[in-house]
């Protein structure tokens, strides 16, 4: 019996580490996840409220890549710098940059409306991404875009030239019309474009698109709410509707959902740092 007991001692140690693992991986889930919730009341003071990304953007990381986040209306705030905290959390190594286009600081609907310039901006961030590409030949660039910045996301990949192009590019809660033309965009992408869109999230990207207009200035229901309506039957778009599976990461549908840091982590931080 003795001898028994201690050739399952070591057993007994090993799964003792790997609950207490399992435990510290629950608690740190709830911590990320809930902080991510109570920082989204951290919005309306804009970038003063956003300081984690802060140095994600140095010269070492962009030697290894680059993702870029473009914000909603609401521009640098504590929403997308959950973004930037989620992806640091899932390891990535890469540059973190949070791309602010808006034309004037509040947090407007307005600045769905200002299409000349919303076009100019796309220009400007296309040529960053092109001077990076030359300064960083062959590193991975991937694109972020929450909401209204899904739209310029868009507007972005349309503004790139054709030799120029980026790894994947992601669209969270996209305020753009179902039936924006994706083939000019997508042929500026070696992986994949990726919707995610939610029912729930129908009073913002719903309602409120269809009250202000969409990037593409339709007042319509958007593709961040029932997903693109692809005639074209692209192969690189992948869209991906809310599950009730995703509330463990925190993620309850609505319009912020996709960018808890810890949904961030667990599902949209793997499509980058192992793109198909």
């Amino acid at each position: 019996m003795a001898r028994q007991f201690f050739r399952r001692l070591p057993l007994l140690h090993r799964s003792r580490i790997e609950d207490d693992v399992q435990a510290e991986r629950r608690v740190s889930a709830v911590r990320l996840g809930l902080g991510s919730v109570a920082r989204l009341g951290l919005a309306p003071l804009g970038r003063r409220a956003a300081r984690f990304h802060r140095g994600l953007d140095t010269t070492e990381r962009q030697a290894r890549g680059m993702i870029l986040i473009l914000p909603g209306i609401e521009g640098c705030s504590s929403v997308n710098d959950s973004i930037a905290r989620g992806l640091r959390e899932a390891g990535c190594e890469a540059a973190i940059r949070i791309e602010d286009w808006r034309r004037f600081r509040p947090w407007n609907p307005l600045h769905l409306a200002t299409l000349q310039h919303n076009r100019r901006q796309a220009v400007r961030i296309a040529t960053m991404i092109r001077a990076y590409c030359r300064q960083y030949p062959g590193r991975p660039v991937h694109i972020i875009g929450h909401s209204a910045g899904a739209g310029m996301a868009l507007f972005v990949l349309e503004s790139l030239p054709e030799d120029c192009g980026v790894d994947s590019v992601l669209l969270l809660a996209a305020a753009v019309s179902r039936h924006y033309p994706l083939t000019s965009a997508v042929a500026r992408i070696r992986g994949s474009l990726w919707n995610f869109f939610s029912p729930l999230d129908l009073p913002t990207v719903g309602l409120g698109t269809t009250v202000f207009g969409t990037m593409d200035r339709r007042h319509t229901v958007s593709a961040g709410a029932l997903g693109f309506v692809d005639r074209s039957h692209n192969s690189r778009l992948q869209q991906v509707c809310f599950r009730p599976a995703m509330l463990k990461q925190w993620n309850f549908g609505g319009h912020f959902g996709w960018t808890n840091a810890l949904f961030v982590r667990d599902r949209l931080a793997p499509l980058l740092l192992s793109p198909d």
